[in-house]
């Protein structure tokens, strides 16, 4: 496997090399027999969501996830950011990830088939600004063979200080492709429930990013990706310059999926977010808008309820009520200044995902949810834009007007 020391590389193992020899033929092979239809000019076309809309001049960031893990040159994901820029998004995030085993694993690795090369990165974040989109770059953790009910909020490895070296490399690899390329927000983790308590190491964790950035001589913001039961558990915020958060709440129980249900479930959980973001606030010293960092329901019956469960009822769509989720959520936070941005969570990020009624993923294409988005996209913001989508990061935090402290 890989691992990470002063950058990513790969361990010495016979028996890994052959796999990833054989690997590199599969990838070889693939690229030779690659559908006619995955050729430049070629793609299957996505469904017709209306005309291109310009990127959104609120303050607020509001945008679209792209996973990016694939070192595949045939997956055109310069055309997913393209296509992005048209929905009237000002913002697009990037995810990528390392791997480990399960949640019990020492050894965190990169598998290169599953990572674009450093130079394509650049020039994705590139290619956005000039479609005049800022830009959030998120490196995550994911679990190559997870045992029952494992996810990444569950890792606990036996040796906490040789996995946080690897992790802290990981995150100080990517910090400084963000800094280069002056992306605008650098989510340092996401939703790592059960490691959020050392709360040392990821304070100098954040004192190593900002060191990153001021050899690189650039001030861009930092945030981590709270899992939506679990912010409170964070004691560090007040080293970041954004709270980040998902949505992943169950909106209905075992009621009927209905617009009405989901607005009055959301009334008492933004009453609370809000209580506990003005304490936070007040006790840092200095204002921490919230960032929704994943925002997204899969076209499935039971999204309301398990919005994180995508897979089961993935034979079984559901787009009224996937619309009716992004409805409430839109309804019950527009308008609210205390939050700097809003991620939705996804677009397509592979050729063969082109959305559709019948397509039970988070990808909205081809949706009334896609109408929805676009519609909350081209709204006023709750606060003017104060810095152009191009590659300066802002003077405050979006959606705030007073200069966060360092």
């Amino acid at each position: 496997m890989d691992y990470f020391d002063d950058k990513p590389i790969r361990r010495s193992n016979i028996r890994r090399e052959r796999w990833a020899i054989f690997g590199v033929v599969v990838l070889l092979l693939g690229a030779v027999a690659a559908p006619q239809a995955f050729r430049k000019g070629k793609y299957p076309s996505l469904p017709d969501d209306g005309p291109p809309i310009k990127p959104s001049r609120a303050g607020e960031l509001r945008g679209m996830t792209l996973q990016v893990q694939s070192y595949w040159e045939g997956n055109p994901f310069e055309k997913y950011v393209d296509e992005i820029a048209e929905t009237g998004a000002n913002t697009i995030c990037l995810t990528l990830a390392a791997f480990q085993e399960n949640a019990s694993s020492n050894s965190l690795f990169i598998e290169y088939r599953k990572v674009p090369s450093v130079k394509r990165l650049k020039g994705l974040i590139n290619l956005a600004h000039k479609r005049g989109l800022r830009v959030v770059l998120m490196p995550m953790v994911l679990l190559e063979k997870p045992r029952s009910r494992e996810w990444r909020g569950k890792i606990n490895p036996p040796d906490l200080n040789y996995w946080w070296k690897h992790y802290e490399n990981y995150i100080l690899f990517y910090a400084q492709v963000a800094a280069e390329t002056k992306t605008e927000v650098f989510i340092i983790g996401s939703e790592l429930n059960d490691l959020e308590g050392q709360t040392r190491l990821w304070i100098q964790l954040i004192k190593k990013v900002r060191g990153v950035y001021k050899r690189n001589a650039y001030k861009g913001q930092l945030s981590y990706s709270a899992n939506w039961d679990h912010y409170e558990h964070v004691d560090w915020w007040g080293h970041l310059d954004l709270i980040g958060m998902t949505v992943y709440y169950d909106l209905v129980g075992k009621k009927k999926p209905t617009l009405n249900v989901m607005m009055k479930s959301w009334k008492p959980i933004k009453k609370k977010i809000l209580a506990w973001q003005r304490r936070v606030s007040a006790s840092v010293k200095k204002p921490m808008p919230i960032l929704f960092t994943e925002v997204g329901w899969p076209n499935q019956v039971g999204c309301a309820r398990e919005p994180w469960n995508y897979y089961v009822n993935d034979d079984k769509p559901d787009p009224v009520t996937q619309d009716n989720c992004f409805k409430a959520f839109f309804k019950t936070w527009k308008g609210e200044k205390s939050v700097a941005g809003v991620l939705i969570w996804e677009w397509r990020n592979h050729p063969e995902q082109v959305g559709g009624m019948e397509d039970t993923s988070y990808v909205p294409t081809g949706k009334p949810a896609m109408k929805t988005i676009r519609e909350y996209f081209g709204s006023p913001g709750a606060l003017p834009r104060t810095m152009p989508a191009t590659t300066s990061a802002p003077a405050t935090a979006p959606g705030t007007t007073t200069k966060p402290a360092r």
